[in-house]
């Protein structure tokens, strides 16, 4: 345990008897109570943060003991707001509409704004039994501005828009019900800690209103700051960065200065069996330098979100504990390096798509762990909150995913799928002002690749490019990090219908998307 999380404790342990002791109205430990039989959930969202971010993350981690960890999580659209907006709406991007990060991509807000009414959150507000707030980052292209919105199922609005990126210069809102819509800025303090305070005090409120809590907590941690402020690329908490409390920066269980980005998988490797847009010279010792100060700074942005898990769970009651759903993920991955890829998303590959997903089950112990390999993706997102707060047997079936409810406690699903669907529109007209696209100078293509459908299952990964007479195949048994392409391998002909009833699924004469991600299924 690092010493400041010790502080931080000590801290959380003092406040807690002064503020009994002056008749405070917030109050940490056995003590507190939410006063309500529906399970509170507590959904933590980060941006851009790869799989191999997850081990130097003591508390994340954690949540795994007397959890489940759901080790093929799938997001099927590798971009930020495409797959927040499937996370809201239990759709894929082809069926929600929205397909990029601005409107020139057919995305953004403006795209995204027509389906609030259909979120998991409205549906979860209107359950009456439910205390709801979102804090952190919402979708690209909303702004924070007077008289901003708040949109349909949020109590509470705690939002920043572009600013927040950078972390220390943002604009944030601060509302919490009422006609009022204040404006705050940070004060200097760093985003994802401020986040954290915010996220106790509104569970603080939902005691008070006598409600179970849903409590949606979304740093723009670990994305790159896009402000030009000369500072980090990514920029972690001024206490994580080297000379601060440690020589090389906190980077959780390991020293910084023994990270090295060359031994991440299929880093530089020889691309030349791969599509043309992926093709690149070997990367630089320049850029492997670049990329190695990038993958550093990453596990320390990661610490402050280690921080703000530990400090919000901490403030639980065991009674609450004992009726909560803890739950962790990104909106999609991140590559630096593999497959000469020098920075970015968007792709089909594992680093991109597979995400980490971790959920902490009401009342779990250590002794409970459960590690599951089903294939689930985002679209399972909006069944499983909608079935944990109404108690359904089952959970909604009129979207493209399931509830994982079963699966998070440990049950078996017999019927359930065996392939994930991924997607990617590229825009003939890239719009402006896109926190994801960067002049990668002569790798500038290698962050966006060309429109695509893929199809991933257990064994298999088939990427089926727009424009391309060939696919992108790999036998993942045989080739897990997706190095040796094998496009006329027989299984790629095999794989080429279902993926065609994917790529259309939901549309008006073809299956539903749950039947259609059961490939050789009778």
């Amino acid at each position: 345990m690092r010493l400041r999380k010790s502080l931080l404790a000590v801290a959380i342990a003092v406040f807690a008897i002064v503020s009994a002791t002056v008749g405070a109205v917030v109050v940490f430990g056995d003590d507190a109570t939410s006063n309500k039989d529906k399970p509170n959930i507590i959904y933590f969202l980060v941006d851009d943060m790869s799989a191999d971010l997850l081990p130097y993350m003591d508390t994340v981690s954690s949540l795994a003991d007397g959890g489940t960890k759901f080790d093929n999580y799938f997001v099927s659209n590798s971009l930020c707001c495409t797959s927040r907006a499937t996370m809201f709406t239990g759709q894929h991007p082809h069926n929600s509409g929205v397909l990029g990060n601005t409107p020139e991509d057919h995305g953004g807000y403006e795209y995204f704004e027509p389906l609030e009414d259909e979120t998991y959150a409205k549906q979860i507000q209107d359950t009456g039994d439910y205390h709801t707030a979102y804090l952190g980052k919402y979708l690209n292209g909303y702004k924070m501005k007077e008289g901003y919105k708040v949109p349909a199922g949020w109590d509470e609005w705690h939002v920043a828009d572009g600013g927040g990126y950078n972390e220390y210069d943002y604009k944030l809102s601060e509302y919490t019900g009422g006609d009022d819509k204040p404006i705050s800025d940070g004060d200097g303090k760093y985003l994802v800690d401020l986040m954290a305070d915010r996220a106790v005090e509104s569970i603080d409120r939902s005691r008070d209103a006598e409600k179970s809590f849903f409590v949606q907590v979304a740093p723009f941690s670990p994305h790159s700051g896009v402000g030009k402020d000369g500072g980090p690329r990514f920029p972690p908490a001024k206490r994580d960065r080297p000379g601060a409390d440690e020589k090389h920066g906190d980077c959780g269980k390991v020293d910084c200065a023994d990270l090295d980005v060359t031994k991440l998988p299929g880093f530089n490797e020889d691309t030349k069996d791969k599509p043309d847009w992926v093709r690149q010279k070997p990367l630089t010792d320049k850029e492997i330098k670049e990329l190695n100060r990038d993958f550093r700074n990453r596990a320390r942005m990661v610490q402050s979100v280690d921080d703000m898990v530990e400090k919000v769970t901490k403030s639980l009651s065991q009674s609450e504990l004992d009726n909560t759903y803890i739950m962790f993920g990104s909106d999609n991955g991140f590559h630096l390096g593999q497959h000469r890829l020098m920075r970015g998303k968007t792709t089909a590959y594992d680093h991109d798509v597979r995400t980490p997903f971790l959920v902490k089950r009401p009342g779990s112990s250590g002794g409970d762990s459960i590690k599951s390999d089903e294939i689930v993706q985002n679209v399972d997102l909006y069944p499983t909150l909608i079935d944990i707060a109404n108690g359904d047997e089952d959970g909604p079936t009129d979207r493209d995913g399931r509830s994982l409810r079963r699966l998070i406690d440990g049950e078996k699903e017999p019927d359930w799928r065996n392939a994930a669907y991924v997607e990617h529109y590229k825009s003939p007209k890239p719009g402006t002002g896109d926190p994801d696209a960067e002049d990668l100078g002569p790798k500038k293509g290698n962050s966006s690749p060309p429109t695509y459908d893929a199809i991933r299952t257990a064994q298999d990964l088939l990427v089926d490019y727009k424009g391309y007479e060939q696919p992108e195949f790999y036998d993942l048994d045989a080739d897990p990090y997706q190095l040796d392409n094998k496009p006329d391998d027989p299984r790629a002909d095999e794989l080429k219908d279902p993926l065609a009833d994917l790529a259309n699924c939901g549309k008006k004469g073809h299956p539903d998307c749950w039947e259609a991600a059961h490939i050789g299924a009778d």
